[in-house]
């Protein structure tokens, strides 16, 4: 790893690929992270083949767990760069000093600039985690060292977590990333879900009462206009509070939470676009994917 002054910059704590909530019973878990907020201090300090990621943990009784996506923030100084390929994304066994064996690698995954990009790794499965700590790196596909606008891996610049921060270099192998100066906590998170808990079906195997909701509703008011797309954009960028019915706010029934939801009511409602996927604009149970799950239907569909 070639040590360069990190260059300071905001980063819009977006997130490129969303989804939202799972059924009750395997509730996806708030992100895990070593970092809270937006990442400020962007490093273009790597060279092709190295790697930079987080150790991770939680609780020993959450064991076995399943991490289904992996966010890392990626920002450079003018926030203009273009897309741009990696070789892979890395879930390793352990922690430091030695992360020890691939348990899982997403190869070629795409960065925007000045983004929280968020990879799914549920069409592969998931990767079961049975103890703890482990680590999540990615893997440079082109060298960014000296190229003082390239963009890059960006930290908090809020203090270095010993033992949370982790560089595989060339030459030199892994390393606790503070050693090697680095001055914040790299901005990468895991969502993740109980790995066991889609063993059982809920009701001894009976299968579950549909659920009413309206599509759209997101702030479940009754309602479908501007302040749906407005609450679901908090939500997502901002901070803001999730609807009970997680369901209702997937406007375009794609089976995930995003931006292009809002867009698409937004669209149907001033500009003409087609409508909202049934149930709209009545209430009525799910006729799509339903992957996102209501777990407080809204009153006005009782």
């Amino acid at each position: 790893m070639v040590q360069k002054i990190c260059i300071r910059l905001v980063v819009s704590v977006c997130c490129v690929l969303v989804s939202g909530q799972a059924w009750s019973q395997c509730e996806d878990q708030f992100p895990l992270s070593n970092t809270e907020g937006a990442g400020t201090v962007m490093c273009p300090c790597f060279v092709a083949g190295e790697e930079a990621g987080v150790v991770l943990d939680v609780p020993a009784e959450e064991y076995p767990i399943e991490i289904i996506r992996i966010g890392i923030a990626w920002g450079s100084v003018l926030g203009d760069t273009p897309n741009i390929l990696q070789s892979a994304l890395h879930v390793y066994e352990n922690g430091l000093p030695n992360p020890g064996e691939r348990l899982t690698t997403l190869e070629g995954p795409a960065f925007v600039d000045g983004f929280i990009n968020e990879f799914d790794l549920e069409e592969q499965g998931g990767v079961r985690i049975e103890s703890g700590p482990f680590t999540v790196t990615m893997e440079f596909m082109d060298a960014n060292a000296e190229m003082l606008t390239a963009a890059s891996m960006v930290h908090d610049g809020d203090g270095c977590q010993p033992g949370k921060n982790v560089v595989k270099a060339i030459p030199g192998g892994w390393s606790d990333a503070c050693a090697l100066g680095l001055s914040g906590d790299w901005v990468m998170h895991v969502i993740y879900r109980p790995a066991d808990c889609g063993d059982e079906e809920p009701g001894g195997g009976k299968e579950p009462a549909a659920t009413m909701f309206l599509r759209g509703d997101d702030n479940g008011d009754g309602n479908v206009d501007l302040s749906d797309p407005i609450f679901s954009l908090t939500h997502q960028f901002a901070g803001g509070p999730a609807a009970g019915c997680m369901e209702s706010m997937d406007s375009n029934d794609d089976g995930q939470l995003n931006i292009t939801d809002s867009i698409f009511t937004l669209t149907h409602l001033f500009a003409g676009g087609p409508g909202l996927p049934a149930p709209y604009p009545d209430c009525g149970s799910a006729t799509g994917r339903a992957d996102l799950g209501c777990e407080t239907p809204p009153g006005s569909c009782n």
